[in-house]
């Protein structure tokens, strides 16, 4: 190892930007303000949410020592001044992909927390920094980056996640007021990949964010657009819209060279992304060190 490599780390970064105008191609031509973060830390899978008029941003917040991911929220001001990251869901297990919504007055959220083998649904109990588990929704397998695709009431939702030891998608029909999932047929003409994001709406059509893990992880970030969407019945079908390749995206640290990128989002006033580059660390040879010994000595577990 050369002293380059000795003194710098491959680490995810979340940026984001304030926009209510947004558009497919704005997704690469617009500016992104990356978060800062520590030396012995980083941010990834971006979710933005709005609340009581208020922009908030939940990640998934990798602690390098610990070597397992929780949630962290920070809040943006309409002038885009964003706050430090406060821890706010932390288990005993890797959680990331902190998919949050609301429903009948109350907040939720669908952390990822396919390492522990279920899909897990959690309540604010005082939003946002408190969480408590309402129900685990199903078992047995580890499940990942589980997105909403569409609505089908105001009481009903479509939702998908991806059996990451299989590789194949799988669909549920989330009924909000029992809080149950009912799994659906597969699609079988959806492009299958692991999720990047909810599905969000532009100019009347819905788009699928996908993330390419062909040839490695976060290769680039997929938009697809539903072409059908009888998700109940199996029928549904999709069509390449754009790829957003990790040199694409135009950041506020130009130096910063990003190597991936696997996470998109947006809510009405806020986009998010996030991306992997090196960067300089003077913990360097420390967390080089101890990722060795937890690659050889824990690789089964390591979450994914």
């Amino acid at each position: 190892m050369n002293l380059y490599e000795l003194f710098h780390n491959s680490a995810y970064c979340v940026a984001f930007r304030l926009s209510s105008n947004k558009s497919l191609t704005s997704i690469t031509d617009a500016r992104w303000t990356v978060v800062p973060f520590g030396p012995h830390e980083w941010f990834a899978d971006p979710f933005p949410f709005e609340w009581q008029g208020r922009f908030y941003i939940f990640v998934e917040k990798m602690r390098m020592w610990r070597g397992l991911g929780n949630i962290a929220v920070s809040e943006v001001d309409k002038h885009g001044r964003i706050t430090r990251f406060k821890d706010v869901l932390v288990e005993p297990f890797h959680l990331s992909y902190p998919n949050v919504f609301s429903y009948d007055g109350e907040v939720y959220m669908i952390p990822e927390s396919g390492t522990n083998g279920d899909i897990r649904l959690y309540r604010a109990s005082r939003f946002p920094v408190e969480w408590k588990l309402v129900k685990v929704l199903t078992l047995g397998a580890n499940y990942v980056d589980t997105s909403f695709v569409r609505k089908i009431s105001a009481d009903t939702a479509i939702l998908n996640t991806q059996n990451w030891d299989t590789r194949q998608s799988v669909y549920f029909k989330f009924d909000l007021r029992n809080l149950e999932l009912i799994q659906l047929p597969d699609s079988p003409q959806m492009m299958n990949e692991r999720n990047g994001g909810n599905v969000f709406d532009e100019a009347g059509s819905s788009y699928r964010v996908l993330q390419d893990c062909s040839k490695r992880y976060g290769e680039r970030i997929m938009i697809r657009r539903i072409i059908s969407d009888d998700f109940e019945n199996g029928s549904a079908s999709d069509s390449p819209a754009l790829d957003i390749l990790p040199k694409d995206l135009n950041l506020d640290k130009p130096k910063w060279i990003p190597n991936y990128c696997h996470t998109y989002n947006r809510s009405e006033h806020l986009e998010v992304v996030d991306f992997n580059a090196e960067r300089f660390n003077w913990l360097g040879p420390l967390l080089n060190a101890r990722n060795k010994y937890l690659w050889e000595t824990h690789k089964d577990r390591l979450p994914g």
